[in-house]
């Protein structure tokens, strides 16, 4: 530990128990109102920030990217805050482009915007990242103490290859140097916080707001340390929230997501880490103050392609739109801004009052797994299951409720598929589109699923009324045709025009009220939904008197999501950054009415995606609720 001055000690002693326990201990009677917020961004390589200064300097001019950007500058003059604040290492000043590694950008520029336009405090970013460190070693907190001894034994052999005088002791000494590094610089920048931030009142203090964690390059490359990620971060989060004496400081940790959700780049090895990296997060005393943000739904997919495609042969073209390698996330500004404003999104949320309500959920029966509704099975069905093992599948991840979507080849196990569900004691929840060979089984099996069915064609060119006339004929027949059957109808939101809330609720109330067809309704998609998230909150208001079904997924920033490749459009609960929200609104809403869980993706089978999925709905209710474990 550096040696401080007597004043120095007793300022931070001050500052800390009188800002962030505002407490009072005689030494200071009162606090500010507006204490200094502070926030710690540690990690390795990509928490340094590789994307390089002139790549945003050229994109903020660009007609496709300026809008991104604009908010970073003024006629092209890179904009420094008055509110926000940065000491890196040996750099320190006001915030703005620039305080990654040299010349470059990371995570740090987005999140001291994000931070400085939602806080009316001062804000002061305290970063302590080094490449090419491991949490295993590096970064190894006390209380996870040492390794084996024949981990170290075999560490010092390889050790003395390279410097013949290595001891023992010096490989002891390695294991968390750098997390005593990062205290250190942690605790010196405290101690002279006014040599930072300019107005800084020492009756005012500051508060030590949160912890964003970002590394994970150096644990993956080796199986040991993977698997013993997970307990090695409880330790690390543990061990900084005492040595900061910040018990409860809220955390993220961004789990690597290099190569994105899907392609080339992403294989076993990956996902294993990352699900070792995430752990944590569903550990017990971690939630509700510990936040998981998936990094991998930001990659940039446009960078990606001009660099697989050879970015030596295509160097201008690369230079337009990239800066580093892949394990730097392409050097992408882009994806650096998305993964700073996700890791200030996370902490906000662990802040807000909101989140930790504790009866914000108990009420709401609709979130149970047994009334969930198991939706996108047959199509993703990777292992190409019959009726009876698909039912059975279905069953024993806990569900009741099934809705059955087809394709031609399964049209004669559509009896066999009924039988299986009422075997299991399966709801036959709902059927998309429709089948008139299904008419007699409905009859004859006493079932009354909702049809389901989406617009499909081109829209003519015309009015806004004419259009929703169009639409309206479209759906008429099928829609008597469930009328005439008991059933309910409803329109399913696809995209596109016909899936816009607006046009969704007009076709609903011309079928209701021209056509009397009060069967009518709206089943409502969050992964055809990201162009609704900015107002969500209002979209679901006019949406719900007329759900049939809410069916849930993990949501990205809509402007990642390729509707070419479906990149980012399908995440699974929990791993996107919107869906949290969105399901607050739900429950602030009231709705009580059909929750469906999706298995839509190509690259897993369907018992894969319903099973992430489930866990990660837990998981958000869970911090939603406090420390509820809600029934499954």
């Amino acid at each position: 530990m550096i040696k401080r001055s007597a004043y120095q000690l007793l300022l931070v002693a001050m500052v800390l128990v009188g800002s962030v326990h505002a407490q009072s201990n005689g030494l200071i009677e009162s606090v500010s109102a507006k204490p200094v917020k502070v926030f710690i961004l540690a990690g390795q390589s990509n928490m340094e920030g590789k994307a390089t200064v002139a790549l945003l300097q050229h994109q903020m001019m660009q007609p496709e990217t300026k809008k991104l950007f604009a908010h970073l500058h003024n006629k092209g003059e890179l904009i420094e805050r008055d509110d926000v604040y940065i000491k890196f290492l040996e750099r320190n000043g006001k915030l703005t482009a620039g305080f990654g590694s040299p010349n470059r950008i990371g995570p740090e520029l987005q999140f001291g915007f994000s931070m400085g336009d939602r806080l009316e405090e001062p804000v002061l970013l305290i970063k302590t990242a080094w490449g090419g460190k491991s949490l295993f070693r590096d970064f190894r907190s006390p209380s996870a103490g040492l390794p084996g001894g024949e981990v170290l034994d075999s560490q010092l052999v390889k050790e003395q290859k390279r410097k013949p005088e290595m001891t023992l002791s010096d490989v002891k000494k390695s294991y968390g140097f750098y997390y005593r590094e990062m205290i250190n610089e942690i605790q010196e920048t405290l101690s002279k916080i006014g040599d930072f931030i300019p107005s800084y009142d020492i009756e005012a203090g500051y508060e030590i707001a949160g912890f964003v964690w970002f590394q994970g390059w150096n644990d993956m490359m080796k199986p040991d340390f993977v698997a013993a990620y997970p307990e090695n971060m409880a330790h690390f989060i543990r061990d900084v929230r005492k040595d900061l004496e910040c018990p409860g400081l809220p955390f993220v940790v961004g789990v690597l997501g290099v190569g994105g959700v899907r392609g080339e780049r992403v294989n076993g090895k990956k996902i294993e880490f990352k699900r070792n990296q995430a752990a944590v997060g569903a550990m017990e005393e971690f939630k509700g103050n510990v936040a998981i943000v998936q990094t991998d739904q930001y990659w940039d997919v446009e960078a990606d392609a001009v660099f697989t495609n050879g970015w030596k042969e295509n160097l201008e073209e690369w230079k337009r739109i990239g800066s580093d390698r892949p394990y730097h996330y392409l050097g992408s500004v882009k994806c650096y801004n998305r993964i700073g404003s996700a890791f200030a999104e996370a902490l906000l949320q662990l802040s807000s009052d909101e989140n930790n309500s504790s009866d914000l959920v108990e009420e709401y029966q609709n979130f149970l797994t047994k009334n969930l509704v198991a939706w996108c099975i047959v199509p993703f069905d990777a292992k190409n299951r019959g009726p009876a093992d698909r039912a059975e599948m279905v069953r024993d991840l806990g569900f009741n409720r099934v809705a059955y979507d087809w394709r031609e080849k399964h049209i004669p196990e559509f009896e066999q598929e009924i039988i299986e569900y009422k075997k299991n004691g399966l709801e036959y929840f709902a059927f998309w589109n429709w089948h008139e060979s299904m008419a007699s089984l409905i009859q004859k099996y006493q079932i009354q699923p909702q049809i389901w069915d989406m617009f499909r064609g081109k829209l003519p060119e015309g009015t806004e009324e004419e259009k929703t006339l169009f639409v309206v004929q479209q759906f008429l027949p099928k829609a008597q045709r469930a009328n005439e059957l008991g059933l309910k109808f409803g329109i399913y939101s696809h995209g596109g025009w016909a899936g816009k809330p607006e046009n969704l609720v007009a076709v609903c109330e011309r079928l209701r009220r021209q056509h009397g067809l009060s069967n009518v309704g709206i089943v409502y998609s969050f992964h055809h939904g990201h162009e609704d998230i900015a107002d969500f909150s209002n979209v679901f208001k006019s949406l719900q008197p007329f759900l049939l079904c809410l069916n849930l997924n993990g949501m990205a920033d809509p402007e990642t999501v390729n509707r070419r490749t479906h990149a980012n459009q399908i995440l699974p609960i929990g791993k996107g950054l919107h869906e949290a929200k969105m399901i607050r609104e739900v429950i602030k809403a009231g709705y009580d009415g059909p929750i469906g869980i999706i298995g839509h993706r190509a690259d897993e089978d369907v018992k894969e995606s319903l099973s992430a999925n489930l866990i990660g709905l837990e998981t958000l209710l869970n911090e939603m609720n406090g420390s509820a474990d809600p029934e499954n």
